[in-house]
Order: C-alpha cells, then sequence, then structure tokens
C-alpha cells in the first residue's frame, strides 16, 4: 500500500471519529441507491487534508482530490476551501472506500444537462462571451456555443470582431451538439458544447448569374452487339441472312460470294455456335437480334454537349441548347475545360454511364429503351465523340459567387474588394484569364507587376500561391475591351494611385 493511500485512510479515520452527526450538514435523507454517477448535489465542505477535501450532503458523503477542486493547479486545498463552506459537486464514481466526487466538473454536469433539452436545428439565443481567432463563444445560460468562423457570416471573415462585438445579443442556429464521452473520469471529455451558426439565421446574399464561356465536348450515346473475334461485316451479313431463313443459293446470288468461300464463312459460324448445317442457333439468332437494336440507336443516337469545367450541375447541354447561344468571339482562345474529365467521361460505358445524362438528354420515348439496352448483356453501350469538331464553346448562366470562391483560393485581389463566399460546396478551378503588366502610370521605367484579368466577373487578380495553379500560355493575341487604365490604394490614408494594364497574353490557369 503506497504512503499516500496509507496517509488518506489515516485521516478519514480521524474525521470519522472526531465528527459527529450533529455536526454534519443536515439534508433530507436520500437512500443510497437513488445516488447516480453524474448527479449534481448541494452541500458542504466537512473537513480539509493536505491532499484532499471532504464534502458532504445529507447521509452522503465524498471525498475531492487535488486535480478536481479547480481547473487552476492546486497545491494545497486550503488555498481554495474552507470547513462549512457550501459548495455544489458532482459524483464521480464509488468504490469499496465510498464516494469520488469533483467541484470542478459542476459546470460540465450543468451543460450536459442543459443540452440534453436543446435540440439540432433549433434557434437559441446568447451574448457574445468570447472572441477566439478560428470563431466566437457565445453564453447561452447553462451552456456554451462555439461558433466557427465560417458560420459567422456568408461572406469570408479573418476577424469575429468584423461581424459581432462582446456582450452583443445575437440569435444562432444549432446545428451540432457535442458531448464527449467519458467525461467523469478524464478530464479532457469535459468540454459539452452546442456548435451553431449565425449565418442560418440570415438571409444568404443571392449571387449574380453570368452567362460564362466553357469549352464542351461533343458526344453520342452508341452501342454495338459483343460479337466473336473475327467476326467481320461479311460474316456478319450471311448470319443475317440465314436468320432469315435464305438458303445458300440465295446468300451466293446476292453477295456475288464464290462457293468456296461462303462455305468457309459457314465454317467460321459453326465453330462459334452461331449456326449449322445453314440454320441459326439460339445464339446467332441473339447475336442478330442485338445487332439490330443496336443498329436501331445508332440511327437516331442521343446527343449532347459536355462542359468538363462548369459547375457540376450544369455540366451537359442538348444540341437544342446549344443551336440557339451566342456565338463565341473570334480569335479568343479555347474557354476553359478539364482535360483528366473529359477523357474519363469519354470512356464511360454501360453502367458508368451519368445517370445526369438520361435525365437531362433522353426523350421520355428513348429513355426506357435505352434503360433495357443498357441492361442487356448482349450489348456494350458506351459514349463517342460526335462530329468532325473535337470541342465547341459553349455558354452557361453561372453563379458568380462560384468563379469567385476558386479565384480567391490562388489570388488576392489587386482593385477592390469582390465578395469571398465563407463556404462553398463547390468552386471554379478552370480559368480562362489575361495576364497583364500593371505599370504606375507616368513610370513606364519602374518594375512592374504581373497581374491577371478575369473577363467574366472583369477583376484584377495578384496570384499569391505559385504552387497551388497550372499555367499554360496560349497564343492568341486578340483582347476583350477592358479598363486600360485603373486606381489602386495602397493603404487606408493613401490617396488611390493609377496604373496602366498592358495585356500581354491569354493564359489557362488551373486550380491544383
Amino acid at each position: 500500500m503506497g504512503f499516500w493511500s496509507e496517509l488518506f485512510d489515516s485521516l478519514l479515520e480521524d474525521y470519522n471519529a472526531n465528527s459527529t452527526p450533529a455536526s454534519r450538514p443536515q439534508q433530507p435523507a436520500r437512500e443510497s441507491s437513488d445516488y447516480r454517477l453524474g448527479d449534481v448535489l448541494s452541500g458542504k465542505v466537512a473537513y480539509v487534508a493536505e491532499k484532499f477535501a471532504k464534502v458532504e450532503s445529507g447521509d452522503l458523503s465524498a471525498v475531492v482530490f487535488l486535480g478536481e477542486i479547480s481547473n487552476s493547479f492546486v497545491s494545497d486545498p486550503a488555498d481554495f476551501l474552507s470547513a462549512g463552506q457550501s459548495v455544489e459537486f458532482v459524483l464521480l464514481k464509488k468504490d469499496a472506500k465510498g464516494w469520488k466526487a469533483s467541484i470542478n466538473a459542476v459546470p460540465e454536469a450543468k451543460a450536459r444537462r442543459a443540452l440534453e433539452k436543446v435540440s439540432e436545428g433549433e434557434l437559441v439565443k446568447g451574448r457574445v462571451l468570447e472572441l477566439k481567432d478560428r470563431g466566437a463563444i457565445l453564453d447561452a445560460g447553462e451552456f456554451q456555443v462555439w461558433i466557427p468562423l465560417a458560420e459567422l457570416s456568408w461572406g469570408w471573415i479573418e476577424d469575429p470582431a468584423d461581424v459581432v462585438i462582446l456582450g452583443e445579443e445575437v440569435e444562432v442556429k444549432i446545428i451540432r451538439i457535442e458531448t464527449p464521452d467519458g467525461w467523469l473520469l478524464d478530464r479532457r471529455q469535459r468540454r459539452a458544447q452546442a456548435i451553431a451558426s449565425v449565418r442560418e439565421c440570415i438571409p444568404e446574399p443571392g449571387s449574380p448569374t453570368i452567362s460564362v464561356a466553357f469549352s464542351g465536348i461533343p458526344f453520342k450515346v452508341w452501342a454495338v452487339a459483343k460479337t466473336p473475334r473475327n467476326f467481320d461485316a461479311v460474316s456478319c451479313f450471311v448470319l443475317i441472312e440465314i436468320v432469315k431463313s435464305k438458303s445458300r443459293d440465295a446468300i451466293t446470288a446476292t453477295t456475288g460470294l464464290d462457293m468456296a468461300t461462303l462455305e468457309n464463312i459457314h465454317a467460321f459460324l459453326v465453330a462459334e455456335n452461331l449456326a449449322n448445317n445453314w440454320l441459326p442457333s439460339a445464339r446467332g439468332t441473339a447475336l442478330v437480334e442485338a445487332i439490330a437494336l443496336a443498329s436501331d440507336l445508332n440511327n437516331d443516337p442521343v446527343r449532347g454537349i459536355y462542359a468538363s469545367a462548369a459547375p457540376s450541375a450544369v455540366q451537359l447541354l442538348s444540341l437544342d441548347e446549344h443551336r440557339n447561344q451566342q456565338a463565341f468571339p473570334r480569335g479568343w482562345p479555347r474557354p476553359p475545360f478539364n482535360k483528366p474529365k473529359e477523357d474519363m467521361f469519354i470512356r464511360a460505358t454501360d453502367e458508368d454511364l451519368p445517370e445526369a445524362l438520361l435525365d437531362k438528354l433522353v426523350s421520355d420515348d428513348k429513355r426506357e429503351r435505352l434503360a433495357n439496352l443498357l441492361e442487356d448483356r448482349r450489348l456494350r453501350v458506351f459514349l463517342r465523340r460526335d462530329g468532325e469538331s473535337p470541342w465547341k464553346p459553349v455558354f452557361i448562366d453561372t453563379s458568380e459567387h462560384w468563379l469567385l470562391a476558386g479565384l480567391w483560393s490562388v489570388f488576392k485581389p489587386f482593385i477592390g474588394s469582390p465578395f469571398r463566399p465563407a463556404k462553398e460546396a463547390e468552386r471554379c478551378q478552370n480559368f480562362l484569364m489575361i495576364r497583364c503588366r500593371a505599370v504606375l502610370a507616368g513610370q513606364g521605367d519602374l518594375p512592374f507587376k504581373t497581374v491577371f484579368f478575369e473577363p467574366n466577373t472583369e477583376t484584377v487578380w495578384c496570384l499569391k500561391n505559385i504552387q497551388g495553379v497550372k499555367i499554360n500560355d496560349a497564343r492568341n493575341k486578340q483582347f476583350p475591351g477592358f479598363p486600360m487604365w485603373i486606381e489602386r490604394t495602397i493603404g487606408p490614408d493613401t490617396e488611390p494611385v493609377s496604373w496602366e494594364l498592358q495585356p500581354d497574353s491569354w493564359c489557362w490557369i488551373k486550380v491544383l
């Protein structure tokens, strides 16, 4: 038995011997079975020793060790407690020596009790208690609420003080409740809290919609029957004629093949179990049916355009949508595209065909037929490029915030302060921009700044992370009209300075 354990037992014996029931706090009697771990009890300090204190509530007594007296470091319990002092304590555990309790866990126990009455999605009010680097703490009465930085505003902010102040009452929406297990014996788990959002209680600022040009690849849905190796067009024709019950002589007359060649073809069909004695087998008949189904689809294929760099919800366009669009400026380079996505899309086959393709591009009368073809194991249904043009420009109505979220991820504004979305589920990752030289007015001999003009949002940016982008130059030299002179403020107390923008080259920029 260790020294501290022996000392503790000795002190307890002295205390029990010298105390009387009359000297102990009197509370309404409770049965021992009424007490539960985590209960918060009101009582008094009965005894303060060198390494612990003893507290009592009614007939229950419990020991509070140093680490459970205060959240601060405790070397002497007498610095924090005195005999007869009224206290609240939490029951932590019960062993052969009796109850162990905690004073510093009382706020945690009360917070957990209060959080049991709160549910996700509920609106609560509280006052701003503390501002942190990554969020704010709200006092909601019996529990605290943590508001992450991204949940304080629909726009990006650097500091919670940009939108809330200490002591301000705000309304928040509970988005998550955290009550880690094991908190009674593990002080690290005493962090019960509600996670909430301010921005969920205010209207989301609507994003302007702008028409943005993307590069799209024309494609069509194509089907082929699964045929044996070396099953060429002549063998296919002969098998079809056999299925039509044509005789050998009739096939000879139709094809003009000599008898020896025709017999060789028949022997091949026999070897592949497609025909025998100039009659079709069940497998041969099924193959001809599959060939007919594929031909029926290919005579009137499903066609569309896939814009790989556009927002995922609007990447597929029908040919009708494309026919009525504005003309893409002549002399401009290819609009934004994502080649890995294009390659992955065009390799789709059978069950890998995008569901959005069936929903958006396939008419009701074709949808069931195409769904049946996809389930038919005799066929292979896949995508292939359509037409001679490898790409076509397409214009898609796009959220400006989607573009700005992508720009902010690797750029910083050269002028102004465009809206910065706080949290976008999706953001633009491919841009067609104009690299420019920015020169101070009247000081052309000074070093210039390299900036990038984004034509859709008409904003000018500086690259802040060269490692976060891949840049490929385009040779085209025809540029859109944009302001050749801009004013930029260097600091809050300085006058705007004029800069001349000199276009250098188009470039494709991919955010990595």
